[in-house]
């Protein structure tokens, strides 16, 4: 006779999910420092709907995104007069950092529970190589254009 007090009550297939899986936390860093600001930004959002994380999680993550950009946009423009080559990369980098590491944070214990429930990371090398090359062109024509006013 079979009982069912010692059969496990959660399993994988209780949370069968029709999203798509969500990336690497740790992973958004890398398109936040090639692609800029704006990359990192929208791919922590992305991964911050995957993974489900509450309101006030993706609203730190977009505010960082937005003070970040402006920090980028307001440092370039003003201290280096518009370049967005050698030292303006350096800054990008830095604002897409600090914004890939706010989602690393607000994303990793959710990604977690996720991944420990048998959950299997998707791949970011084409959305990632997509993001920072598109996004970080726009990113950078978003300078230029403010530098030529």
């Amino acid at each position: 006779m079979a009982d069912d007090l010692f059969t496990p009550t959660i399993t994988p297939t209780a949370y069968v999910d029709e999203r798509p899986p969500p990336w690497r936390p740790g992973s958004l860093v890398y398109p936040a420092i090639f692609g800029g600001v704006l990359a990192g930004t929208t791919l922590a959002l992305i991964n911050a709907g995957r993974l489900r994380l509450p309101a006030r999680a993706t609203l730190a993550i977009a505010g960082t995104g937005l003070v970040a950009l402006v920090a980028r946009v307001l440092v370039t423009v003003t201290l280096l007069d518009g370049r967005v080559s050698g030292t303006g990369r350096l800054v990008g980098a830095l604002c897409g950092a600090l914004v890939g590491t706010v989602a690393h944070l607000a994303q990793r214990s959710r990604f977690r529970t996720w991944e420990m429930r048998g959950g299997e990371p998707a791949s970011l090398v084409k959305a990632g190589i997509a993001a920072a090359l598109g996004l970080g062109i726009l990113e950078g024509l978003v300078i230029l254009l403010v530098a030529a006013r």
